[in-house]
């Protein structure tokens, strides 16, 4: 089976892939026994091409179904433990972004000891809220090597999340923002819509990072440094879809509204809400459809 079947259907049905040398289920096995400074092996299917890997949207709002359980020692202590095997190869045992496996990736690993999350219904330069931790858990980020964790019981991930609030003080002394309320109904696309977002576009020169066209080739494209690290920005190429919340028009708008801190990307909060409907709309036309192809083999080199 090639890469992008076999990682979507794993991350759909819950199951783990096969590690590089064949022995255990894939991420858990990579930090079986590990002491926090050892090298874990990274999991073939993290070192697959994003591409091929992560092409579709995720799944839908994966919202958790009730309320946030009571932050308890145990949970606490489960959070612990799946984190250690789950999420510290990429993340780092102390959650500080310096994994074994993160000089693999393609974008680079958020340091959580910062407290700084792109993907929040929080405004720009707020935490998030502990349900908006669950639901990146849950959807993980769409062109980025962080998948679904939909095998996790709701329990589990709520332990994801306690465990990713305890790495930074700004928990401890911040509440999380107030969560922006996303308006009753969805705007049909019509031409009209598309040509206002187009206008807005050009208007706040979109264009100068991701391209006159959405393809992340703009003249300022280069020039930005993820913030805290020294690792390059990886603009988003509208073309291919990949956006790290998802491709509807609500998660376009919503990253709109509230930006993605750490990043250049900061919120539009200028616009008035027909005007984010409107420049969502574009941004979503600008998506073009692929055929799907047949990815390489385990293993192979993906075509360029």
């Amino acid at each position: 089976m090639n890469v992008f079947i076999a990682a979507r259907v794993a991350a759909l049905l819950g199951i783990s892939l096969p590690s590089a040398t064949g022995a255990g289920p894939g991420a858990d096995a990579s930090m079986r026994g590990a002491a926090p400074t050892e090298a874990a092996e990274v999991p073939r299917h993290r070192k697959a091409p994003v591409d091929l890997v992560w092409m579709v949207g995720p799944p839908s709002d994966a919202a958790p179904k009730g309320p946030a359980p009571d932050n308890t020692a145990a949970l606490r202590k489960r959070g612990v433990a799946l984190f250690k095997r789950n999420c510290a190869s990429c993340h780092g045992t102390w959650g500080d972004g310096r994994g074994p496996a993160a000089a693999t990736l393609t974008v680079p690993t958020p340091d959580f000891t910062k407290g700084i999350f792109k993907l929040r219904s929080t405004p720009s330069g707020t935490l998030p809220t502990p349900a908006d931790l669950y639901v990146t858990i849950s959807r993980g980020m769409h062109g980025t090597e962080m998948f679904p964790w939909a095998r996790f019981s709701e329990d589990e991930r709520w332990a994801l999340v306690y465990r990713i609030m305890s790495f930074s003080p700004r928990f401890r002394s911040e509440e999380p923002g107030k969560p922006f309320g996303m308006p009753a109904e969805t705007p049909p696309v019509t031409e009209a819509l598309v040509a206002k977002g187009q206008s807005l576009y050009a208007r706040h020169r979109c264009g100068a990072c991701h391209g006159p066209e959405g393809g992340a080739d703009g003249p300022a494209a280069a020039l930005y440094q993820q913030t805290g690290t020294e690792r390059p920005v990886r603009i988003r190429d509208f073309k291919k879809g990949q956006f790290l919340r998802g491709e509807r028009m609500e998660d376009i708008f919503l990253t709109l509204q509230t930006g993605l801190d750490g990043t250049p990307m900061g919120p539009y909060d200028v616009l008035s809400v027909p005007e984010l409907w409107a420049l969502a709309a574009y941004v979503k036309s600008l998506v073009q459809q692929r055929p799907l192809i047949e990815a390489p083999a385990w293993g192979d080199r993906a075509p360029r």
